[in-house]
């Protein structure tokens, strides 16, 4: 048989339990949940985990200190993306499938999967790109530029086939995942999802298919492109900018990327891009996945808290010391258990400096919403910023401004733990 499998973190199995339903009842194949933190033996007690979820610590091929290190310097969505690639390996060498699809955990399933088994008959890489129609002037709900920072494909789907093909992508694909999963502007990446841009330099048709099937990832960056038109209970897609419904191709599966899915399973659609247009032909496959939602048990699991967003002590870990501790990596330096707090630990040497935050919420989920009266704030840096541009003159100003963004990349604010490294910015 096939197999399909997605990717979370405990508090996200109820949501793949929902994506493995409607995998299952339209397609042969087998389901697998890889979660990549850890369980208790309370936790394992409690849930009873059946056989296809899968502790991605206990099964793929990665040794104990590259986990460690991956899992503290990557974030959730960083550590999750980062260990694809061996999720991949494992269902060839291990389990031996020949056709495998990833799905994230945010889609929904409508029709049947076999289709694009299909195609992987007659290719090894299978991808979706996250738009399939040029516009000018563009009419997107996003900007089309952020597809130049997001990459071209959508790797919320991912088909492969077992082949020499696939095995040189995911060996090289890994190698770059280990060390380079971040998402980071700066550097060009994000997450495993911009490498994936690189493949049409490497693989030519029939290799590698890129897919213009608009049945597939139907996902917020591609509504303004996809109509959803139900015929007699069915749902297909058609081009929204043409007044011909004829050209339909079966919905496949939406990827719900960036909605609140505590929100959607009280029938209230809420997007986390304020401005998100409102489509109305999407009212149907929102009322079925908001149906799913609410017949599963996402909320069973949500409270669950991220293995890796704490030290062994309980204190929440930072974006800035994940970054610092990739930069001490970059620079040679190592820490054998990098969640420790012993002696001689990483969190003993940020305890020193004075980089510990013992509060309860981490610094990390405080945004530009959740800041009482922000705006008031900003309102005030301004005035600062304008006595500033006063007092040094424009051109000082301007110079200092472009200074400052590279100055504040996380990664530089090392000179808080190593003067000498504190002399080289990244």
């Amino acid at each position: 048989m096939n197999a399909v499998f997605t990717i979370v973190a405990k508090n996200y199995i109820g949501l793949a339990k929902v994506l493995e339903r409607s995998a299952l009842a339209n397609s042969n194949c087998n389901f697998y949940i890889i979660v990549a933190d850890e369980f208790d033996n309370n936790q394992r007690e409690r849930y009873e985990l059946s056989d296809n979820i899968l502790v991605a610590k206990e099964v793929l091929t990665i040794h104990d200190e590259l986990w460690e290190e991956m899992a503290f310097k990557y974030s959730l969505v960083e550590f999750c993306t980062a260990i694809k690639p061996a999720c991949f390996s494992y269902f060839f060498q291990e389990k031996k499938y020949e056709k495998v699809i990833y799905l994230d955990p945010d889609i929904y399933v409508f029709n049947s999967l076999e289709p694009v088994f299909n195609t992987l008959e007659n290719c090894s890489i299978l991808l979706t790109p996250h738009i399939t129609t040029m516009q000018t002037p563009f009419k997107g709900d996003y900007p089309d530029h952020l597809f130049l920072l997001n990459g071209t494909f959508n790797l919320g789907f991912l088909g492969l086939k077992k082949s020499a093909a696939a095995t040189q992508l995911l060996a090289w694909w890994d190698n770059r995942l280990q060390n380079e999963c971040f998402a980071d502007n700066d550097k060009g990446t994000l997450t495993d999802q911009k490498w994936i841009t690189m493949l049409p330099s490497f693989f030519a048709a029939p290799v590698m298919t890129i897919s213009f099937d608009k049945g597939l990832n139907v996902a917020p960056w591609n509504y303004f492109e996809r109509k959803i038109i139900n015929v007699e209970g069915k749902n297909f897609v058609a081009a929204r900018d043409s007044s011909n419904e004829v050209n339909q191709t079966p919905l496949v599966f939406v990827h719900f990327s960036g909605y609140d899915y505590r929100s959607f399973s009280a029938n209230v659609v809420a997007h986390k891009k304020d401005d998100f247009k409102n489509y109305d032909d999407l009212a149907p496959v929102f009322e079925e996945y908001a149906t799913a939602l609410k017949n599963g048990d996402i909320e069973k699991y949500l409270g669950e808290l991220y293995s890796y967003n704490q030290f062994e002590n309980g204190v929440n870990i930072l974006s800035i010391q994940r970054r610092i501790f990739r930069r001490l990596l970059d620079e040679g330096k190592r820490f054998s258990a990098p969640f420790s707090v012993e002696k001689n630990s990483y969190y003993h040497l940020l305890e020193s400096k004075k980089l510990v935050d013992y509060s309860k919420t981490s610094a990390d989920r405080v945004t530009n919403k959740t800041i009482p009266a922000f705006e008031k704030k900003l309102r005030l840096i301004n005035v600062f910023l304008k006595m500033f541009k006063k007092l040094v003159g424009i051109r000082k100003y301007s110079m200092f401004m472009r200074f400052l963004k590279r100055y504040a990349r996380e990664e530089n604010q090392i000179f808080l733990i190593d003067k000498e490294l504190g002399g080289k910015m990244q």
